[in-house]
């Protein structure tokens, strides 16, 4: 009879290669995309082209994607695509710096800065793990990565926000309220605060997005916020209809490639929404601990029907609650297997497309499983490694199971 750890191990080593082959695929593509000396080819273009927009101080015609897409023509003649500005005010901060910088530099100094920012987030200081390797080269972070795009930034301050909440909630409330850059992202979050009873954490991500309303509108103009509250309704038509299905691993895109009615495919994401929000709900009722938020951060892309899988890197965070809490056996090892690994397969391939939604139901359904069985974070600190138990308590467990 094999060694189990010995087999655990040699399915890590395995992981862990196919990640590797995987981003060397992807960086291989966009080096020679790049060559092509095509602007367009991922769409970091369009958060450069964001910042070039804000500081020629064109302020709310940045909702207007006529005058937008004029101006990112002046950037890229060739332009084919389209690249819409879907996001709050606040999002202009964050991208702002962007403008000082040559394309190819601010590419590399945006993707650096974010995916520095996601490990702090999920790791802190305790950097001495090989998980660190698995969640750098996990799919969701490498897509992310490769196009560009705010995923890795977003979930660094969803998962930097429940990591700290326990032990510093303004810190954790602050980063909460910046994480509604993308607020179709953080749609699980009021609710989990609320049933975990962290008021100071909910206050705070309260105060910071107003104070994030405020600020927008004294540097850009004060007719942003009802030019973006306009426009989003518009660019969910535009997400539906014109957008390609297959970027997405929600339940109505899953639904809608199957051949579901829309407004059939509306109803059941509606109905698997309020579903997964009451289990979140009930997994933060028994206290903000790893399962709870693993749960929470699995959930999100169950529940919203706009996420794309650049918008996923906190998956990988879930995983690292799930098994730094647990020795991983063979079944619960290959659903997170299929959890990490389909991210990849539909970017490789369309045909397999449903995998999406089933791996993160199965993935979700492990989570909330061993969550309500007793089987997580707080009856198994005792046997964590020495150099993790102490500070990885502090902040993930500092809020008791409550009654």
């Amino acid at each position: 009879m094999p060694d189990p750890r010995v087999l655990r191990r040699l399915g890590e080593i395995f992981l862990l290669l196919v990640f590797v082959g995987f981003a060397a695929w992807m960086v291989a593509g966009t080096v020679r995309a790049s060559q092509q000396g095509y602007l367009a080819f991922s769409d970091f273009f369009a958060q450069w082209s964001f910042a070039h927009f804000a500081q020629a101080g064109h302020g709310a015609l940045i909702y207007n994607p006529g005058a937008l897409h004029q101006f990112q023509l002046t950037q890229e003649p060739d332009l084919r695509q389209f690249f819409p500005y879907p996001y709050p005010p606040g999002y202009l901060f964050a991208v702002w710096p962007l403008g000082w910088l040559p394309f190819g530099t601010a590419y590399l100094a945006w993707d650096a800065a974010t995916l520095a920012l996601f490990l702090w987030a999920v790791f802190g200081r305790e950097w001495r793990t090989r998980m660190v390797a698995f969640v750098a080269l996990a799919p969701v972070t490498i897509i992310s990565l490769i196009y560009g795009q705010n995923g890795l930034l977003v979930s660094a301050l969803i998962v930097g926000g429940m990591r700290l909440m326990g032990g510093r909630p303004i810190v954790g409330g602050v980063l909460l309220g910046l994480a509604t850059i993308k607020p179709q992202i953080g749609v699980l979050i009021p609710f989990a605060l609320v049933a975990a009873g962290q008021w100071r954490t909910l206050i705070a991500a309260s105060v910071t997005v107003l104070l994030l309303v405020v600020a927008s509108g004294l540097a850009f103009g004060w007719e942003m916020l009802p030019g973006w509250l306009h426009a989003i309704a518009n660019h969910a038509s535009y997400v539906e209809q014109s957008v390609n299905q297959y970027l997405k691993p929600t339940v109505m895109a899953t639904l809608t490639l199957a051949g579901v009615p829309l407004t059939v495919a509306y109803a059941i994401q509606a109905l698997a929404g309020v579903a997964v929000t009451v289990i979140v709900c009930l997994c933060f009722r028994r206290g903000t601990d790893d399962m709870s938020i693993a749960a929470l951060q699995v959930g999100t892309f169950l529940v919203t029907p706009y996420a794309f899988r650049y918008d996923m890197p906190m998956l990988a965070n879930a995983v690292f609650l799930y098994v730094r809490r647990r020795d991983v056996g063979l079944i619960d090892g290959g659903i997170i297997a299929a959890g990490l690994l389909f991210p990849a397969v539909t970017t490789l391939t369309t045909r397999f497309y449903y995998v999406n939604t089933l791996a993160l139901f199965t993935l979700f359904g492990l989570v909330v499983w061993h969550r309500f069985t007793g089987a997580s974070a707080a009856g198994n600190v005792a046997d964590l490694p020495g150099q993790v138990r102490d500070a990885d308590c502090a902040l993930y467990c500092a809020s008791p199971p409550r009654p």
